[in-house]
């Protein structure tokens, strides 16, 4: 066994025919650990066939891609499309298309294996959103010198749901309905546990209405999660979703972590918003490795 410092920390791997392998402690990330050895994490996802990277467990050993992995393959899933698959990986879909020799790429079907190249990807993949709300997010052009930070905050109601929300936020005056740009949910009433509700004034770059100042809505992201974290934390799910979508929103709108904050800290004294519970030091260091 080898250990060896990055980035100001010692992790260790071992030497398997030529390749690093990696072995998995606690708390550590999918993420976190292609971003300590240079590597995407969705190159590490597919060598590895990992199909769900919330499911990592302490103690698996993961195959670090190295110079020589020019390539790894991808066996396509249901709702992919070669879009979202070439905006996961960092490459072109015509790049895509090109190498895999798909005259089609409407035509690609659940089961289809592609070459990914590996080298060379100027965007960051996020393996911590689903495909469609990668998808979805894309078709969005963020206004990114209007943003200055991201706002985290709680419903503050154990069972929630972001269009109940819009209503009660549309008949307390606000013209635009619901507060936040974004919704996270718990599971409770009929979105899934982890669900990302892209809000109406993030699809038109408006300003939030989650903040007392208006100078802070007009410059400021924001995102509820459902729930009341006075009382418990999170979900898991909800906290993986949170991660993957600062980790996008970070990079297209030029945000660093310290710009990721909570209502609480960011305006004290006024609320306790997003509760007890929630941990922003947990964030940054997910969003941060």
């Amino acid at each position: 066994m080898v250990f060896r410092l990055v980035m100001g920390m010692f992790v260790f791997f071992l030497p398997l025919f030529g390749e690093l392998e990696h072995v998995v402690r606690k708390n550590e990330t999918l993420g976190g650990i292609a971003n300590r050895y240079g590597v995407s994490t969705s190159s590490l996802q597919a060598l590895n066939g990992i199909s769900n990277p919330n499911l990592l467990f302490v103690g698996k050993k993961l195959k670090i891609p190295s110079g020589q992995n020019q390539q790894i393959t991808y066996t396509i899933k249901k709702g992919d499309s070669l879009g979202s698959i070439a905006s996961r990986f960092g490459v072109k879909l015509s790049t895509l298309a090109s190498i895999n020799k798909i005259s089609r790429p409407d035509l690609i079907k659940a089961g289809q294996k592609l070459l990914i190249p590996i080298k060379g990807s100027s965007v960051k993949p996020n393996s911590l959103l689903s495909s469609s709300t990668i998808g979805s997010l894309n078709k969005i052009r963020p206004h990114s010198s209007k943003w200055r930070r991201i706002v985290i905050h709680h419903s503050a109601t154990p069972v929630d749901d972001a269009m109940n929300m819009h209503r009660v936020h549309k008949a307390r005056g606000m013209k635009n309905g619901l507060a936040y740009h974004f919704v996270i949910s718990n599971g409770s009433r009929k979105a899934y546990d982890g669900e990302i509700f892209i809000g109406d004034r993030w699809r038109g770059q408006l300003d939030g209405g989650h903040m007392k100042k208006l100078s802070d809505n007009q410059t400021s992201i924001g995102i509820c999660l459902i729930g009341n974290f006075e009382l418990r934390a999170p979900t898991n799910k909800q906290m993986n979703s949170l991660e993957g979508l600062c980790e996008y929103l970070m990079t297209k709108c030029k945000l660093k972590a310290n710009q990721v904050t909570t209502h609480k800290v960011h305006h004290p004294n006024h609320t306790v918003c997003p509760g007890k519970f929630f941990s922003l030091s947990l964030l940054k260091k997910r969003i941060s490795s």
